[in-house]
């Protein structure tokens, strides 16, 4: 999958390693949710997992968030949470 337009590291307000969080059983959504309302224009959230966090991807889309997925160089996925522009959707978990 192609890097989209949107997705520029220097434009990531928030970088969320999930992976304490998940070895301690918590599913991160909520905590995702709330910081990513916090986001301004163009404002990217990143949360780091062991695993693609599909069902996490599928929420926030239907939210009105932008989503990419990435493997990064440390075999972790990093997604990428971006509000699209003119959407006011309420995220609840």
């Amino acid at each position: 999958m192609n890097t989209p337009q949107w997705l520029d590291s220097g434009r990531i307000k928030i970088s969320f390693d999930a992976r304490p969080l998940l070895a301690e059983g918590i599913h991160p959504l909520e905590r995702v949710q709330q910081e990513c309302a916090t986001l301004g224009p163009g404002e990217i959230y990143e949360i780091i997992t062991p695993f693609p966090p599909a069902p996490m991807i599928e929420k926030m889309s239907s939210a009105g968030y932008a989503a990419h997925s990435q493997i990064g160089a440390d075999g972790m996925f990093h997604t990428f949470f971006q509000k699209e522009q003119g959407t006011s959707k309420v995220v609840k978990s």
